[in-house]
């Protein structure tokens, strides 16, 4: 039997212990559309997903990382990678059709060192409310009544871990992600893994960290081009939001604007998402510490600050 596949990453459950702040940052400042509420979660999602949400926030009593949702390509495939990760030996929790609204049943579990990881396949793509709809059919919301700089998609998460040469490697093994490039220090000890779901573009960064367990670092979302980084720039510096870094990422060619909810900390990345790999046949680039020298980051970055799970 073949063995499951996950399509892509699709959304991230943040925690915060004030709903109301924190929505002034992911909602007015960053512009993800609120899709509803319930229950102390708000449900959100970019300007040009169909999904229901790829971004909720819940009013906890502390800010942290509930879990990071993977989709699956085909439906049967969450109940297979149920049984496959319990011949890993790995404890599963089953989540009901709707337990998470406007998503079908899931599977929920961690890691040896902590991250929370969610499997699902299904989930609603409801439409917009009549004033806020594009015209075409292939566009979500009117661009015309959308925060101008509103970023467009999810595009990757980047996390944190203590051995990360062990993670990256249970993620190929167990969940069937690709590694696209990874980057290790002078003494041989590995830095930095990014892998891919979806098959054609990053859809986690693993990072290493000397903390003995798992934290989470950002979730990036993808804007039209280069030109819109500047403008979040400058909208985040208006409303006086914390920014660590605006430039662009040697590894993945990506370039970047970083900003953070004052709040809780949790960081939001406008990517360009970098370049795309179609190669069937995709060998990983290798990168050594003094492969880059001054040219891992072009421009600035601050962002050593993670939150826990």
């Amino acid at each position: 039997m073949s063995r499951p596949k996950l399509a892509r990453l699709g959304h991230v459950a943040l925690e915060t212990p004030d709903l109301d702040e924190s929505m002034t940052f992911f909602h007015d400042a960053i512009g993800l559309e609120e899709v509803t509420r319930e229950g102390g979660t708000v449900y959100l999602r970019a300007a040009d997903e169909f999904e229901h949400h790829s971004l909720t926030l819940t009013e906890t009593d502390s800010a942290g990382v509930d879990h990071i949702g993977w989709q699956t390509r085909k439906p049967e495939q969450v109940a297979e990678y149920a049984d496959l990760l319990t011949d890993h030996g790995v404890d599963i929790t089953w989540v009901d059709d709707g337990e998470e609204l406007g998503q079908g049943d899931a599977i929920r579990f961690q890691t040896e060192n902590g991250h929370q990881f969610e499997i699902y396949y299904e989930m609603e793509k409801p439409d917009p409310p009549e004033e806020r709809r594009s015209r075409l059919k292939n566009r979500v919301y009117t661009p015309t009544k959308t925060n101008p700089i509103a970023p467009q998609h999810i595009d990757h998460v980047q996390i944190w871990e203590p051995d990360i040469v062990e993670l990256s490697e249970w993620l190929q093994d167990v969940l069937g992600l690709e590694v696209i490039e990874y980057y290790n220090l002078e003494d041989g000890s590995r830095w930095g893994t990014w892998l891919s779901a979806s098959g054609f573009k990053i859809d986690v960064a693993v990072i290493h960290d000397d903390a003995e367990t798992a934290t989470f670092n950002h979730t990036a979302y993808t804007v039209d081009n280069s030109n819109d980084l500047f403008d979040a720039y400058d909208a985040m510096k208006e409303r006086e939001i914390p920014v660590d870094g605006l430039g662009q990422h040697s590894i993945s060619r990506g370039k970047f604007c970083y900003a953070r909810d004052p709040l809780t900390g949790h960081r939001i990345e406008f990517s360009d998402s970098g370049y795309f790999v179609l190669d069937p046949d995709w060998e990983p680039i290798a990168w050594n510490e003094t492969d880059l020298e001054d040219r891992q980051w072009m421009g600035g970055f601050d962002g050593l600050e993670t939150v826990d799970y």
